[in-house]
């Protein structure tokens, strides 16, 4: 062969090489992307890189990265309930397959109280009165029992009423069905013992412990299941209280209420000053910029 030809192909073989290497090269480059892109996220969280994690399987990496970051307000209550996070999500465009309503499917922002009512019920009465707001309370049967009155006024004040069992059972949708549907009529017919005829549309599982029999039974009985977005976890007394409590509870609804948001709290249960105090500050805030409704009946 002559020498030209000898030069040429040692060129075109040099060429080939070089294509080859930049070819992986940039290869590499998106890989490593991908990657960083969901492990910032992911590692604050989870404590495990993605890179790390999925070395040479790029389609769950690329897959990984396509989905958005966790909240950074999510390790506030993601472990609270099965409602997903603190952090609040877009209104629901269709009902939810497993039959719990957690937006209230507008723009709309509704306030949830649980475990009343109780001594700080008047006083929360009397701050949403002052604001012109309305609110959704979740009564427990012995708690109704105990403060009629209370209840009374909810209903003169045009709030909606929601079931949240006789005695606080965060174990009673995993009891016998004859067993749920006995508590939540029970505290249906004590409710209606203060107010007769008052609608209860809306039934709440304590802690948010629903199972699809609990859900069925209460629809049953002609409530949908309530369940919520924005949890501040009022009711940690263990880990908050007083001023630190109320400024938890301030920072979580300020932060995490978007529009379609069920926020839960409650006015009983335990001692609830500091969640008063937080609403003190949170209801003419939260009226300002967005809508505040009760859940319909």
């Amino acid at each position: 062969m002559s020498r030209p030809r000898l030069v040429l192909g040692a060129l075109i073989s040099i060429a080939v090489l070089a294509l080859a290497g930049c070819g992986t090269g940039a290869s590499q480059a998106s890989w490593h992307e991908v990657g960083s892109g969901s492990g910032s996220g992911s590692t604050g969280q989870g404590g495990s890189d993605p890179v790390t994690r999925q070395v040479g399987d790029t389609t769950t990496s690329q897959a990984a990265a396509a989905m958005p970051a966790p909240s950074a307000s999510a390790s506030t209550s993601a472990s609270a309930s099965p409602s997903t996070s603190a952090s609040a999500s877009a209104p629901a465009s269709a009902p939810p397959s497993d039959g719990i309503q957690r937006t209230t499917g507008t723009a709309a922002v509704a306030l949830t109280f649980d475990d009343g009512p109780g001594p700080e019920t008047p006083k929360l009465l009397a701050m949403l009165r002052q604001h012109g707001i309305k609110a959704t309370f979740c009564l427990v049967g012995v708690e109704v029992q105990a403060y009629p009155q209370y209840v009374q006024e909810i209903v003169k004040d045009g709030h909606t009423l929601c079931n949240h069992t006789w005695k606080h059972d965060t174990g009673l949708g995993k009891k016998s069905a004859d067993t749920i549907r006995a508590d939540l009529q029970r505290t249906n017919d004590e409710i209606h013992k203060a107010v007769p005829n008052a609608p209860i549309k809306y039934f709440r599982h304590p802690g948010g412990n629903f199972t699809p029999a609990a859900v069925q039974i209460a629809n049953e009985l002609g409530m949908a299941s309530l369940g919520w977005t924005v949890d501040p976890w009022d009711w940690n007394v263990k880990k908050w209280s007083g001023a630190k409590m109320t400024e938890h509870i301030v920072a979580t609804v300020r932060n995490n209420t978007r529009p379609g948001s069920i926020v839960l709290s409650h006015d009983a249960g335990g001692d609830r000053t500091a969640t008063m105090a937080a609403y003190k500050t949170l209801l003419p805030e939260l009226k300002d910029k967005f809508t505040l409704v009760a859940m319909p009946v």
